[in-house]
């Protein structure tokens, strides 16, 4: 329950950078529909509600395929390193997305770039829905939409292939993508109020620096658990080697004697 809580903050909390990738796309949902549409609130709401189905949906799909990958690395592998491994690497990511949402160090981007070729792939899919008419197309839109790179999307989803499930890494994934929904939703009602905020430095330095408590926190309970089992190690070990405990060997009135 705790992964879940993350990721959900973790979506909430990079709303200024999940406005930054994906607001050009919340802006084209109604740039090609039809004026008596547009000027009625209820059916954009509509559209958007739909686009953003299917982008959790996308996240969903990905959270299922990673949980999956780590379950099967849990069985062909030592899963006790691997999986403090995974963590630590979850926790550092979370870091990084942080420090790039502060202005602080783009270093996430790179992970960005690795993504990019998949989306290189996607990219031309989404022309055959692009400009948006229908519900479907708005629909299509938000699932093709949930592979454009981002270092916020890899942090969840590390955190889904370290759930070594399955179901678990689609929960993840969607408690990501409904932390993520309530900025998205709201920039497309109120959508030159909000780039406006998230542009200011103190909104997106706040969001980082949360961010990076989170990773720090994620850091954390991995490198316990290993200071834990070192502890535990080596009190086993004087366990069973008294010795170990105590070499100075008090004299006796024996030894006197002798």
């Amino acid at each position: 329950m705790d992964i879940l809580v993350s990721v959900f903050l973790m979506g909430l909390l990079g709303g200024v950078h999940c406005l930054g990738m994906c607001g050009g796309v919340v802006g084209m949902l109604t740039a090609g529909l039809a004026p008596e549409v547009r000027s009625n609130p209820k059916k954009i709401a509509l559209f958007h509600l739909n686009y953003n189905i299917g982008r959790i949906l996308s996240y969903i799909l990905m959270g299922l395929a990673f949980g999956l990958l780590g379950a099967i690395l849990a069985q062909t592998l030592q899963m006790s390193l691997f999986d403090k491994a995974l963590r630590i690497f979850s926790g550092v990511l979370m870091v990084m997305v942080g420090l790039y949402i502060g202005g602080w160090s783009s270093s996430v981007q790179i992970l960005e770039k690795v993504g990019a070729k998949l989306w290189a792939i996607l990219q031309p899919l989404t022309r055959r829905f692009l400009p948006v008419k229908d519900l479907k197309s708005a629909f299509f839109t938000g699932l093709l939409w949930g592979g454009i790179p981002c270092g916020l999307v890899y942090g969840a989803l590390s955190f889904a292939i370290v759930s070594g499930s399955a179901s678990q890494g689609g929960l993840i994934m969607l408690a990501f993508g409904l932390g993520t929904l309530p900025s998205l939703l709201l920039m497309a009602s109120v959508s030159t109020q909000i780039t406006h905020l998230t542009q200011k430095t103190w909104v997106r330095k706040i969001s980082g620096l949360l961010i990076i408590g989170l990773g720090v926190a994620a850091l954390w309970m991995p490198i316990s658990a290993m200071i834990t089992d070192k502890l535990h190690g080596h009190n086993k070990m004087n366990t069973h080697n008294p010795q170990s405990i105590n070499t100075f060997k008090q004299p006796t009135d024996l030894d006197y004697l002798t």
